[in-house]
């Protein structure tokens, strides 16, 4: 078995220079997963300067970690209903048909080999309360004459009472999507792309902004954070309007392919997605909770790993993930102030509302019109209905800052120095690994992740190796 994404074994990729002087930019992009290459793309014939950063490889962070699912049978449909109404809910469906139309006319555009392929999509639910939330979203589609399938059950054995299902959704290769974005970009003048290129700090100027490496500056005009999760507090306080999900995934080759996607809506989540290539793989989530409910991450991860043998048999790749979960199950897409915006919060559906960010970023940046300007705003007014969300992830921010459990391993220890806490790790040559056991972030303590050898922080996803290097975000200095 191989402890890493499917999409990112025996890839081929040209490796960029990082930056290694001082430069002036019109816009900084900061972030090279689905949302920043999409809005560098739709940048690119402009006759703005356009600069990106990743602080690794473009396409290797987040984007890189998900099911490869394309899709708008999503299972929000109602609850965003709920909050708002109808109309908000249909807008932001229309938003995810036409993120898929976007990757499709790429595709098509730039001969993009990235096994895009169409499937349908399932809802399904294995309980009482699951069916109840489905059948809610069965009567969104039925109230706006959207054609669904009832399904007795999957194209595959696995366990349900009910289902439902539509066309026209897919699957792809996203890293491959995204290099291949990423090719195009490098044949332009105005874009300039620089790989492991942290920003440690923005400064805000009169006319915009300097954002600082470890040596190096970048002075813009405008930054646009697509980092996943914002490395800035203060600006749109997203840290309180949001919570970090942590999954695992894996990948089992298969020898009996089908094509389609599926998720159920019980409480426990369970995703489902085939990916052919010269093998045929069935990948498959589950174990999804908030950061601050999923510290034993052994147990978890072995969990995972016995469902899915039971399921499939074996596994191939093994991984994991973060997605950010937003109050109002929309994401936050646009402008923080004239000169800065943001995309983040996609809900576990990144690649639609990576491809729909990158739209509306771009057509922001060029004084376009959108659709979707107020339905994403990361300023919009939470109704009362989410207030009570944003409380207890205030709650849950102090709970993670209090708590200071480690998962129990022989080689992990917390211990006190002059008055510090540091988290202590011996490695298999009983060399022993000190760290400060603080995120820098926002200074919530650190849990030690036995599967993956990392400090991990329970508030927002941060993660050090057993040295205090940060190895992603939203923290961007190390700890020692």
């Amino acid at each position: 078995m191989i402890k890493q994404s499917l999409w990112t074994d025996n890839i081929k990729v040209r490796a960029l220079h990082r930056l290694n002087k001082n430069i002036k930019t019109d816009i900084l992009i900061i972030g090279g997963g689905i949302a920043g290459i999409s809005t560098a793309f739709n940048l690119k014939n402009s006759n703005q300067q356009i600069t990106l950063v990743d602080s690794y490889k473009i396409g290797f962070g987040v984007s890189s970690k998900n099911t490869g699912k394309v899709t708008f049978f999503q299972g929000y449909y109602n609850k965003i209903k709920d909050i708002y109404d109808n109309d908000t809910a249909l807008l932001y469906l229309r938003s995810q048909k036409e993120a898929i139309k976007i990757i499709k006319n790429n595709i098509l555009n730039y001969n993009i080999k990235c096994h895009f392929k169409g499937t349908s999509s399932y809802l399904f639910a294995d309980s009482e309360k699951g069916i109840k939330e489905l059948e809610k979203e069965e009567a969104f589609f039925t109230e706006n004459n959207i054609k669904i399938t009832n399904k007795k059950s999957l194209p595959i054995k696995f366990p349900l009472i009910k289902a439902i299902s539509l066309a026209n959704t897919a699957v792809f290769h996203p890293v491959k999507y995204i290099l291949a974005l990423k090719e195009e970009l490098r044949k332009k003048k105005n874009i300039k792309l620089y790989e492991n290129t942290p920003i440690i700090k923005v400064k805000k100027t009169a006319n915009g902004y300097i954002a600082y490496t470890e040596k190096y500056t970048i002075e813009t005009n405008k930054i646009i954070l697509c980092c996943h999760y914002p490395f800035s507090i203060i600006d749109g306080y997203i840290p309180f309007k949001t919570t970090v999900e942590k999954s695992f995934l894996t990948a089992s080759k298969t020898s009996k392919p089908k094509s389609f996607s599926a998720i159920n809506m019980d409480s426990s989540t369970y995703s489902i997605s085939y990916f052919d290539d010269e093998d045929d793989y069935i990948l498959f989530l589950s174990n999804s909770n908030s950061l601050n409910k999923n510290m034993d991450n052994e147990k978890k991860y072995q969990d995972h790993i016995n469902l899915a043998k039971e399921y499939f048999d074996h596994v191939n790749y093994a991984w994991s993930n973060h997605d950010i979960i937003t109050s109002d199950y929309l994401p936050f897409i646009g402008a923080l102030n004239k000169n800065l915006f943001i995309a983040t919060g996609f809900n576990t559906w990144g690649m639609t509302n990576g491809v729909i960010a990158g739209k509306l970023l771009s057509d922001l940046l060029l004084n376009k019109d959108n659709n979707y300007i107020n339905l994403f705003n990361p300023k919009r007014s939470l109704n009362i209905k989410v207030l009570s969300y944003n409380i207890k992830n205030g709650l849950n921010y102090i709970n993670s800052k209090l708590n200071n459990s480690i998962e129990p391993s022989p080689k992990v220890e917390i211990i006190e120095y002059q008055g510090e806490k540091y988290g202590v790790y011996t490695d298999e040559n009983k060399k022993r690994h000190y760290v400060k056991n603080i995120c820098p972030h926002m200074k919530c303590n650190l849990i030690f992740n036995n599967v993956e050898k990392t400090w991990d922080c329970a508030c927002h996803g941060s993660r050090f190796d057993i040295d205090g290097n940060v190895i992603q975000g939203p923290a961007v200095d190390n700890i020692k």
